[in-house]
C-alpha cells in the first residue's frame, strides 16, 4: 500500500465542502467525509482505480465519487490528493 498525502489545496477544497453541506445537512456532511477518507484508502491501496489524464499533467489520474471528482497522482511510494471538487466545475479552469 502507498502513503497517503493531501495537498494543502485539497484540505481546502474539502473543508468548504463539508463547511458547506453541513450548514444545513451536518450528519450528511460527516458521512461524506467519512465516505471520502475510505476513497482515499482504496486509491492508496491501489492507484490504478483512477483514470489516466495525461492532459492534466504527467502521472494526473481522477476518480469520480458521486458528485466529487478527486484528483490525484502517484509519486514513489506516495499517492498524493492533489484536488477535491465538484464534478460540475470547470475542470480545465481548475
Amino acid at each position: 500500500m502507498s502513503r497517503l498525502s493531501i495537498s494543502r489545496q485539497a484540505r481546502q477544497d474539502l473543508k468548504e465542502i463539508f463547511s458547506f453541506i453541513a450548514r444545513d445537512k451536518p450528519i450528511a456532511a460527516r458521512r461524506l467525509r467519512l465516505a471520502l477518507e475510505g476513497v482515499f484508502a482504496a486509491l492508496a491501496r491501489n492507484p490504478a482505480m483512477g483514470e489516466l489524464r495525461p492532459d492534466l499533467g504527467h502521472d494526473r489520474r481522477v476518480f469520480s465519487f458521486g458528485s466529487y471528482v478527486v484528483f490525484f497522482r502517484k509519486t514513489g511510494a506516495r499517492v498524493v490528493i492533489a484536488r477535491v471538487v465538484h464534478g460540475a466545475r470547470d475542470i480545465n479552469g481548475l
